[in-house]
């Protein structure tokens, strides 16, 4: 490293990969933090000059965690490049560390032919035109209001100067925005492209991928190339370090580059390039564990998934042995591609404290397939909630319509949603200490599935209101399923109505289908 003692040396043992502080002796070295080591159970070869152009790529073992340095000597941006041999099929990653080291590095990845040719990865056509209007926009953010977003529908991709971005959530209002798909709190980027700033009138394309040889449609808007690069990782979570993922399209040898964004180097801006073969795997943490329930009402909880490696598929969580006179959300479903789901924990008319061993005795499991294989692992528990004394300010209760058969609470209870069309519910609540304005939202609806005509303010009781209908709207596309759906108060403490069982069926099509195409997600 940079400014460390001529005779800076410690003799330490690893005991394994990871993040390790050092012995008590470096305390003498002045720091403005802890010293710690990465220490990397992969092969660690130093890259070796001159390596800045592909005839000069030196070999590098799979896998590996290579160690280099743009270093700008003569005051020109260094390259350093590195060969590899894959094969065809096979997914690999290629990770930096170092902005998260303390390096001031700012890299970017590319993988090349050996000729030094970049790799296309997809090519993607562009159906309809758009543009950013009302505010200019930063990486960051989730919410962008589009041109001609009328004609753009939930998962669509938009390509914005090189980002590709995801249609998350539909503009529920005049005075809304188009919402993103996000990672780790800010837009993500697909392709493995960067997410990036962007000015009031910039030119956005609605676009689709094209299969692999297929030409541009002649549709006077363009195409667009994407090759495997990146800066920034998509996921957002390694700061300014870059992630890329790469299929092989042949067996053979390619190239990694590594480089910095800005053109910078010096003998401080190390990095390290981790090359290897990607595994794709979860885990599942659960939030809002050991909640205080008031008699009759509920608390919601989130279970989030961490995902590694590119796996994108659904995960399923599974609580099960409640305490006797206690209700839980389950199955819980982390759809394909987000991040999380949520519950909630109710308790019942006449429901009593339970013993902690009852709490220790409830299990959350998460189970995915993976590569084709069934994997299952323990998620952190509920705790071991409290039940309150007093009541709740508010109750919520969320019904089938009003004749329709079972009543909120009961286990029976189901709305029946088709896929493309509508249903109504029945929302009230009983205010045993609370007269203001309550506001509500409806959760773990599933990815399509929307509460219609919310105008300005939402689903909203005036102070002499205690109930109202709802409208539940399905996209065509949202598959089949059953999941547990709830409403949640904002005013009074966040009390949550027993769970309801949502059942989304594919349409009738001997009824036919009503709805106006592309109503959908509005």
């Amino acid at each position: 490293g940079a400014n460390l003692p001529g005779e800076g040396r410690i003799a330490w043992k690893a005991t394994g990969a990871g993040e390790h502080p050092l012995p008590g002796e470096a305390a003498a070295w002045r720091s403005r933090r802890a010293w710690t080591v990465r220490v990397s159970d992969l092969p660690a070869p130093l890259e070796t000059e001159p390596n800045d152009t592909p005839p000069l790529a030196s070999l590098v073992p799979l896998p590996a965690a290579i160690q280099g340095r743009l270093d700008a000597a003569g005051g020109h941006p260094d390259t350093d490049c590195f060969r590899f041999t894959a094969r065809r099929g096979v997914a690999y990653l290629l990770e930096t560390t170092a902005s998260r080291r303390g390096s001031p590095a700012d890299t970017r990845i590319e993988v090349l032919w050996p000729d030094g040719r970049g790799v296309e990865r997809v090519r993607l056509q562009a159906l309809r035109n758009s543009a950013i209007t009302f505010r200019p926009e930063t990486s960051d953010e989730t919410g962008i209001r589009f041109e001609n977003w009328e004609e753009m529908e939930l998962n669509d991709l938009l390509w914005c100067r090189g980002e590709v971005m995801k249609i998350f959530r539909a503009p529920q209002g005049p005075d809304s925005d188009t919402v993103l798909y996000a990672a780790n709190g800010r837009r993500a980027g697909f392709f493995d492209t960067t997410p990036m700033a962007h000015y009031v009138d910039e030119p956005v394309y609605l676009v689709a991928p094209l299969d692999p040889g297929a030409a541009p449609v002649a549709n006077g808007l363009p195409s667009f190339t994407l090759f495997h690069e990146n800066d920034d990782a998509a996921r957002r979570d390694l700061g300014s370090d870059s992630r890329l993922f790469f299929t092989a399209p042949a067996d053979g040898d390619f190239l990694a580059r590594v480089t910095d964004s800005r053109g910078f180097g010096g003998p401080g801006h190390a990095f390290e390039l981790m090359l290897r073969e990607a595994a794709p795997a979860f885990s599942v943490s659960l939030r809002g564990a050991g909640a205080t329930v008031a008699p009759a009402s509920g608390q919601s909880f989130t279970v989030t998934a961490d995902r590694r490696d590119g796996f994108e598929g659904p995960i399923t969580v599974t609580i099960q042995n409640p305490p006797s006179g206690w209700r839980v959300s389950s199955p819980l479903l982390i759809e394909a591609g987000h991040e999380d789901a949520e519950g909630v924990l109710h308790a019942g008319v006449g429901a009593t404290p339970p013993s902690d061993a009852a709490w220790d005795a409830m299990t959350v499991v998460a189970t995915a397939e993976v590569q084709g294989r069934p994997v299952a692992m323990a998620v952190n528990s509920l705790g071991r909630p409290k039940l309150a004394a007093e009541a709740p300010r508010i109750r919520v209760h969320l019904d089938l319509p009003a004749g329709a058969g079972a009543a909120s609470g009961s286990s029976n209870a189901a709305l029946e949603l088709e896929s493309g069309g509508t249903t109504r519910a029945r929302l009230r609540i009983e205010r045993l200490a609370f007269d203001g304005v309550v506001t509500f939202s409806v959760d773990n609806l599933p990815h399509g599935v929307i509460v219609e005509n919310l105008g300005l303010n939402g689903i909203t009781f005036l102070a002499d209101e205690s109930e109202r209908e709802i409208s539940l709207a399905a996209a065509r596309w949202v598959q089949p399923q059953e999941r547990p759906i709830f409403a949640v108060e904002q005013q009074a403490g966040r009390q949550t109505s027993p769970p309801v069982l949502l059942r989304v069926r594919a349409p009738d099509l001997r009824a036919g289908n009503t709805r106006a195409p592309g109503a959908e997600g509005r």
